[in-house]
């Protein structure tokens, strides 16, 4: 009975990593605009909502010029807004507030980041309904608007490692359980 206790364990852990893994998908994004602004990066996303993202923004006109750092703004960001359904608001320097969600695929919100480096500044692109996306850096002595295309491309993530020790483990105390005698299980107990 314990044997087909754990055995199912371990199949209920296997069947909860392989449907995690199919919600959740890590996509890349290539954003070009039309006065030299380009943004490139992933997002990760679990049931239609990017959870975590960065990349790089190259634009001479930031504070610092060049490449940037980009970091993905989510509704559990500190002092953001959460504006409800999903829609959010943060503020950049100079009082600049960019609004937008994390729903993917990009909405006519789209994502909002961090802009790393001199001042402080964030990113924000959004589809335009006219077949392009817009995008707009704001912050401290900033804020330039601009047309551009953007490409997605899903990036093939492999099982996380920790799901896979887990799954390993499960399957291991369901061996030992199938296995083991009075005396082997009293063996594995006072290990």
């Amino acid at each position: 009975m314990r044997a087909h206790l754990v055995s199912f364990g371990a199949a209920a852990a296997l069947f909860a990593a392989t449907s995690l893994q199919a919600s959740a998908a890590t996509y890349s994004f290539d954003y070009v605009g039309t006065d030299g602004l380009t943004a490139i990066g992933t997002l990760d996303v679990v049931a239609g909502q990017a959870i975590s993202g960065a990349g790089t923004i190259t634009a001479s006109f930031l504070d610092g010029g060049g490449t940037e750092i980009l970091t993905l703004v989510t509704l559990s960001t500190p002092g953001v807004h959460d504006l409800g359904g999903g829609d959010l608001s943060y503020r950049f320097g100079g009082g600049t507030d960019l609004i937008g969600d994390t729903a993917y695929p990009i909405d006519a919100y789209g994502p909002v980041f961090f802009v790393s480096g001199p001042g402080d500044n964030g990113f924000n692109f959004w589809f335009n309904g006219g077949g392009q996306y817009q995008g707009l850096v704001a912050g401290d002595n900033n804020y330039n608007g601009e047309f551009g295309a953007a490409s997605f491309a899903l990036v093939p993530t492999p099982l996380p490692s920790t799901w896979t020790m887990l799954i390993a483990g499960f399957v291991g105390l369901g061996f030992f359980a199938f296995r083991g005698t009075k005396k082997g299980c009293a063996a594995i107990a006072a290990a």
